[in-house]
């Protein structure tokens, strides 16, 4: 997807999950994955990078690419509406019809898992040996319950923008590497033509993927959502929009593409985004450049986003996939399609520092930031759920004027039954 993460209906969507349950352990294809009489494999792939020609023709790159050198290996790509794709993978499990290959969004993998819709690649995850190559966050994105059900794709994360153009104008040489630098050059660079800083803290899981890397800088984390991490956390947030308005009241609406926008547009000196929304911010014909996140009490972090591909548990042919996948995801068969056309960010060892991979000058920044990266499915098959807590305490500070911490408490009243889920 060309964003970290999607505009969920939360709770409607793991209500439907619950339900595919029964569906994906009675029902299947027997066909999934077979070989024909020919001696062809065929394959059903789907995916959501029809968004744009580019990213269209990269994945019709790739599978053409494999099937030319794999000519007994026939793939049939289907492309869904990025805002359908999570429902209708959700009823293709439910009826025992979920294509056999998928690149779904890496913080669903315990969702799948968890409903036994997804096959186990430990195996050949184990034995393969580029796996070590991957960054430790990437890694982490394929695993729920121990076991490995994907493989690595196409990786991303998010990091500070800053308008070069804004900062000269205010005497700021350098971008903010700590809170209360961030905090004092975003007090500066408020004027009446435009904020300090934006970023997205809407009631959604972009909301989340905005506010989770504030509370690792502090040294906090889901699991304790109670403590003094996410106070400090919170207080942070509060202290950018509530005390010294350096962010609008407007960020509690906005979702990460809104925030590209408003940046675009110079009504934002600073924003947290990811690469994204790139085009946005070149509209503005100003000079502009990334940073990593500044560092809290516990360092700087950054939320891993992107897809990973994952099989179906109906596939009869397991290998045959991984062969499929394995050649996909080798740097040397892909870097134009996954790097270029797909817009990634680099997220193995060998190719963090590698130029085929700097696609753009920021490429540099998030690839810097991805070391720092934290993957969201080790809060389980319950993130949904999860999320719209954290979304709804945020919220109830920064709007409601609630005390930070009694909204963390209450955050971890309706978390940590959620993370019992696991």
């Amino acid at each position: 997807m060309h964003s970290p993460s999607r505009i969920r209906r939360l709770i409607a969507v793991a209500a439907v999950v619950g339900l595919a349950a029964l569906g994906v352990a009675g029902c299947g294809s027997s066909k999934s994955g077979t070989t024909d009489a020919n001696g062809v494999t065929n394959l059903t792939w789907w995916d959501y990078f029809g968004y744009s020609p580019a990213s269209d023709d990269a994945v019709k790159s790739l599978i053409s690419k494999y099937e030319a050198a794999h000519p007994n290996v026939k793939i049939t790509r289907t492309s869904v509406g990025f805002a359908d794709f999570h429902t209708k993978l959700v009823q293709a499990a439910a009826t025992g019809k979920f294509p056999d290959i998928a690149a779904i969004d890496n913080a669903d993998v315990p969702v799948f898992a968890s409903q036994g819709g997804l096959a186990d690649m430990t195996k050949y995850l184990e034995g393969w040996s580029q796996k070590d190559q991957y960054l430790p966050a990437v890694l982490q994105s394929v695993k729920y319950d121990g076991k490995d059900f994907g493989i690595p794709f196409r990786s991303n994360t998010t990091a500070l923008w800053y308008n070069q153009d804004m900062f000269a104008e205010a005497g700021i040489t350098n971008p903010p590497a700590t809170w209360d630098e961030l905090r004092a050059d975003a007090k500066k660079l408020t004027t009446a033509k435009h904020s300090g800083i934006c970023f997205s803290a809407a009631p959604t899981d972009e909301g989340t993927f905005t506010f989770l890397p504030m509370l690792w800088q502090a040294g906090g984390d889901v699991q304790n959502i109670d403590s003094a991490a996410t106070v400090a956390a919170l207080n942070y947030v509060k202290n950018l929009v509530v005390t010294d308005k350096s962010a609008p009241q407007s960020v509690l609406q906005w979702g990460q593409s809104d925030v590209g926008d408003q940046f675009g547009s110079g009504q934002c000196a600073m924003m947290f985004d990811g690469p994204w929304v790139l085009g946005s911010a070149k509209k503005g014909g100003f000079k502009f450049a990334t940073a990593p996140w500044p560092a809290g009490p516990s360092g700087t972090a950054s939320p891993l986003g992107g897809e990973v591909w994952a099989v179906s548990s109906k596939v009869k042919d397991v290998a045959k996939v991984w062969d499929v996948l394995s050649w996909m995801a080798d740097p040397k068969n892909s870097t134009q399609e996954i790097g270029t056309g797909l817009s990634s960010i680099p997220n193995r060892k060998d190719t963090v520092t590698d130029k085929a991979w700097a696609w753009d000058p920021t490429v540099t920044t998030f690839a810097s930031q991805m070391s720092s990266a934290h993957a969201r499915g080790v809060y389980g098959p319950n993130y949904a759920q999860i999320s719209q807590a954290i979304t709804t305490m945020e919220q109830a500070v920064l709007a409601q004027g609630k005390d930070p911490a009694a909204a963390a408490s209450a955050a971890a009243a309706t978390i940590k039954p959620l993370l019992s889920g696991k």
